[in-house]
């Protein structure tokens, strides 16, 4: 028996709209519709999630590789999943902040010496990486993905890269809680990266040898000095900025 979608207007023989691809038939909303929507949520969130995640910890070379060749059905979505990992991070933060007492111990950065820069960079480090990750990408480009990647695809591919600094510092959180670890600590930020820093030179080699992009090894290391002094700079702008409009 045919209907009228709800959505669209359209006739519809089938179960799903032909037009916009809303079901048929739509109940009215009620407690039993929140937790099925709930559900489907955090079901549909695990499998993509989940994958997507330990792929990129393992093998995020295949992942970014396996994203843009269009195999896109079992990955999360690079935007998205960065998103979700900085709220992550930020919960994890706000909670291991919260309920631990440690005296803050981090005097320095990477590019400063001052603690005032350091407390805003922590405050705020989820935007200013983001705010940065178009011009690291930028200098990747010029150096490894021309001609076979265009400026987006490989921006696509920081977005995974950059999730892994806030899973690291996830992980960080929940293990400096675990062990009433003080996580206000210069060496605490160190580690973070080292961590990162290796990562990622793995991470490209294992998406760039993809490619067969000649000379890898120092065109890599040229693209991770050039990213890594731009980093330090533009997060000191950016700091500055902050502080002169009185965040």
């Amino acid at each position: 028996m045919a209907t009228t979608c709800l959505n669209c207007g359209t006739i519809v023989a089938d179960k799903y709209c032909p037009h916009c691809g809303q079901k048929a038939t739509v109940n009215r909303i009620s407690w039993h519709h929140l937790v099925e929507e709930a559900l489907h949520f955090f079901t549909h969130l695990e499998h993509g999630f989940l994958a997507t995640t330990g792929l990129l910890i393992t093998r995020p070379g295949l992942l970014s590789k396996n994203y843009l060749d269009g195999k896109r059905k079992s990955y999360h979505k690079p935007i998205s999943f960065f998103l979700i990992w900085i709220t992550i991070y930020l919960l994890v933060y706000h909670f291991v902040n919260k309920f631990s007492h440690h005296q803050d111990m981090n005097t320095e950065s990477l590019f400063s010496n001052d603690a005032r820069v350091t407390a805003v960079f922590t405050k705020y480090r989820s935007l200013i990486e983001l705010l940065i990750l178009p011009v690291l990408t930028f200098i990747s480009w010029i150096i490894l993905a021309r001609p076979r990647l265009n400026y987006f695809e490989l921006l696509s591919s920081s977005f995974y890269g950059s999730s892994m600094l806030f899973i690291i510092l996830s992980i960080q959180f929940i293990v400096a809680f675990i062990f009433n670890i003080n996580f206000h600590t210069n060496i605490f930020d160190t580690i973070t990266a080292i961590i990162y820093t290796c990562w990622s030179f793995y991470a490209g080699y294992d998406l760039f040898k993809r490619y067969n992009v000649s000379w890898l090894v120092p065109r890599l290391l040229l693209a991770m000095i050039l990213g890594g002094t731009a980093y330090m700079f533009l997060s000191r702008v950016i700091v500055n900025l902050f502080m002169d409009s009185g965040f």
